[in-house]
């Protein structure tokens, strides 16, 4: 007897949404290559940095058909608390998720990086330069008559 062939499921449609998916290659960018977390979920795309939080909500403007990119950082201190947060916002003009809006989005996340990662050394310095003076001997200079 012969057996009946089995039957041959359909693949399930992937559930696809959002813009965030059409920046999903800024992933493999060199320039987040010290990120800890890189997501592009939905409408948003988040970065997480040890001295940074950034996420970018994305948001198309039907009245210009621009997209408007709403950033939000949070600067870390050293023990993982936030210490300051900033909002930018940026329109951009062209086709969702050409290069050249994901190289402003990515030319944004990197810039809100170096400054996070320069305000903790900043930090850091002050903190040792204070240390330093504090238990370095004093130089005296006298001044004699001969």
């Amino acid at each position: 007897m012969h057996s009946p062939a089995p039957e041959r499921r359909r693949p399930r449609p992937a559930l696809i949404r959002g813009l965030a998916l059409r920046f999903v290659l800024l992933i493999g960018d060199p320039r987040l290559a010290l990120a800890l977390h890189v997501a592009c979920v939905d409408d948003s795309i988040h970065v997480h940095y040890p001295e940074s939080r950034i996420s970018c909500r994305l948001k198309r403007l039907s009245s210009t058909g621009r997209l408007l990119c709403a950033f939000s950082v949070t600067h870390l201190a050293p023990d993982g608390s936030a210490e300051e947060h900033h909002h930018v916002d940026l329109a951009l003009d062209g086709t969702l998720g050409s290069d050249l809006q994901r190289e402003a989005v990515l030319d944004h996340i990197h810039a809100f990086h170096c400054a996070a990662a320069a305000s903790r050394v900043r930090v850091a310095t002050r903190v040792l330069r204070s240390e330093r003076f504090v238990h370095r001997p004093h130089d005296q200079v006298f001044l004699t008559a001969s």
